[in-house]
């Protein structure tokens, strides 16, 4: 009886060591994909979680050294992962639950693809025994892929993963996705029960899926480009976003531009690519640009757009000779996407290929001196001189409350050395665009593309994350700002210098001067006013920031501003600055040009490749 007994026990002390054995092999989908966020090198993940990733957010709890940061709205992560790629170049990728959490993220997403940053947005689901049966937050109105087929318009891939032994396959497709070519967001939504799932084997790293790429223009292309160039008596350089993210494209437009004497633009994603006080540069051009690189853009005779897709508020929606004159203006356009070559102007030489490269083979190729474009490097200067002696009355308005062009000009001095400022969407661009100055590469942001408020204000966090010890200014408007105030909330959790600096104007500024010029009335929401009385409103943001455990302070008088600014800078902490303006300045447009949409159906726009109505 006893051996009998030892025998059962000693078998099933096999069986269960060989079911500890297959166990420990392993893992459920989630734990695999919390080791590929470790082998795609992921530093920091943000998001809001829900029941729909209860897994995955449980499976990060054994990875700790991956830092989670909770936004307080799914928008909000998705900004800050953006902006967290902007500063490092690392993708943190995005976590939220089904239903209104990921749709949630849907304008955030869209900015993104616009401005050409990939990202990674991963969305839980209801189990696939649920799919089409109307469950709570399930988008089953035309069919069983819920979200899926919401996101794939704006990004470049969407897909539902409904296998678990399929789920990292998925996953480094679509980070192969995001980063090549032109890179920009993709989205993977897992249902429960797949992400609960069982599997075995090894966790294949994305670098093993992954294409390194740097595609250059060849010999011929570069030969004939430089011909092009020769020729031209009036080039200029246009600086565009692709060139932002083009690896050492600042040192290449810098290094090309002193070598071969050429004057630089900038589009606005561009701004400070080159110092904006080196005598080459002429900062940006646009419907808000200086009136010096608009001139220069006119005049020229040879445009070189390097990462650039000339939309509409850069070329203020492509009318004639309002920026370039593209009919006597010869055009050489650089980019890695074919599909932004030629979209707006024809072009004399359209090259696919990555800008920074170019530029290092055309000055390879080239054996010109700095000197040969000497008489339009000194007209250019010479515009550069009168506009800035244009604007000294701005940069040292001494009017109480503060122009909002002294404002802006005082940030880009306080961050000449340190520090990045993130632009908001408002009246804040008509004056941080032509009159701060940015110094630096990489001490500008802005997300001009979708152009959604609050991307600055909500996202600036994910830069200090992304930099640690560098602060961030968010340069915002009241309007964006009160899109997503508990992201104040954030920074102090995360104990992160953000600055908001908020424009108060009591408005939506760019909105109602824009409508009063065009109709000459506003309509009420326009303005932040009391119902019925029709008193201006705003609430005490430096009170509200104090609230959330943040410094706040109000700003009143033109003074008070740049030592506030110096303190906040200094403090290390998290700081709203609730600067009051002066109402009565109008918004900045390059000399002669406005908004000017085209509205009038019966006319042709005069644009160029259009055909006219017939009369």
């Amino acid at each position: 009886m006893r051996r009998d007994l030892e025998t059962i026990d000693s078998s099933n002390k096999c069986c269960i060591v060989s079911n500890m054995k297959e166990e420990e092999m392993q893992m459920r989908m989630v734990d695999a994909l919390a080791e590929w966020f470790e082998a795609a090198g992921v530093t920091h993940y943000y998001g809001y979680c829900g029941g729909a990733v209860w897994p995955l957010m449980d499976a990060l709890v054994d990875h700790p050294n991956m830092h989670g940061v909770q936004a307080k709205h799914e928008s909000h992560a998705v900004h800050q992962a953006d902006i967290h790629y902007r500063v490092n170049g690392a993708i943190a990728p995005v976590i939220v639950t089904k239903g209104p959490g990921l749709l949630n993220c849907v304008g955030g997403v869209a900015s993104a693809m616009h401005d050409a940053i990939p990202m990674l947005v991963i969305a839980g689901s209801g189990p696939t025994h649920f799919l089409g049966k109307a469950g709570m937050q399930e988008l089953f109105y035309s069919g069983y892929d819920d979200a899926v087929p919401v996101l794939r318009p704006i990004t470049k891939g969407s897909w539902l993963v409904v296998r678990p032994d399929t789920a990292i396959d998925t996953f480094n497709h679509a980070m192969r996705v995001a980063t090549s070519g032109r890179p920009g967001p993709v989205f993977i939504q897992i249902p429960l029960d797949v992400q609960l799932g069982l599997i075995e084997g090894e966790v294949e790293a994305p670098v093993r899926r992954s294409v390194r790429q740097r595609t250059r223009v060849d010999s011929a292309d570069i030969a004939e480009a430089e011909a092009l160039l020769k020729d031209a008596k009036r080039p200029v350089l246009l600086a565009g976003g692709g060139l932002v993210r083009s690896e050492g494209g600042a040192a290449a437009l810098k290094g090309f531009a002193e070598q071969r004497g050429v004057p630089v633009i900038t589009t606005l994603p561009g701004k400070g690519l080159v110092d904006e006080e080196h005598e080459l540069s002429l900062g940006c051009v646009g419907r808000s640009g200086t009136e010096c690189a608009a001139r220069a853009t006119r005049e020229a005779d040879l445009v070189i757009a390097l990462g650039a897709r000339f939309s509409d508020n850069h070329t203020v929606n492509w009318r004639k000779g309002a920026i370039y004159d593209m009919e006597q203006t010869k055009l050489i356009q650089v980019n890695v996407d074919p599909e932004e070559i030629g979209r707006n102007y024809s072009v004399d030489l359209g090259l696919v290929g990555d800008s920074a490269a170019f530029l290092e083979d055309l000055l390879v190729a080239g054996d010109g001196a700095p000197d040969a474009y000497g008489d339009w490097v000194s007209t250019v200067k010479e515009f550069k001189r009168e506009w800035r002696e244009s604007i000294q009355s701005v940069l040292t308005a001494p009017t109480s409350p503060i122009h909002p062009g002294r404002m802006c000009h005082e940030i880009g001095e306080l961050l000449a050395d340190r520090g990045r400022v993130f632009c908001d969407i408002g009246d804040v661009i008509q004056y941080a665009e032509p009159y701060m100055t940015i110094r630096r590469p990489g001490a500008w942001h802005i997300s001009p593309g979708m152009a959604e408020m609050g991307w600055a204000a909500q996202g600036a966090i994910g830069a200090c994350l992304a930099a640690p010890g560098e602060p961030a200014v968010a340069l915002t408007g009241d309007g964006a700002f009160m899109m997503g105030p508990q992201a104040v909330a954030t920074a102090v959790e995360q104990g992160l210098p953000v600055i908001w600096v908020i424009l108060n104007n009591l408005e939506l500024g760019i909105e109602r001067k824009g409508a009063n010029g065009k109709f000459g009335r506003s309509h009420p929401w326009y303005s932040f006013t009391i119902a019925g009385s029709g008193e201006p409103y705003t609430p005490d943001y430096a009170a509200m920031a104090r609230s959330f455990g943040a410094d706040g302070e109000r700003i009143d008088e033109t003074g008070q501003f740049r030592p506030a600014l110096e303190k906040a800078l200094v403090s290390g902490r998290p700081t709203v600055l609730d600067v009051a303006v002066d109402t009565s300045i109008p918004s900045y447009f390059t000399k002669g040009l406005d908004r000017a949409y085209p509205d009038t159906w019966g006319e042709s726009y005069p644009s160029y490749g259009g055909l006219k109505l017939a009369r």
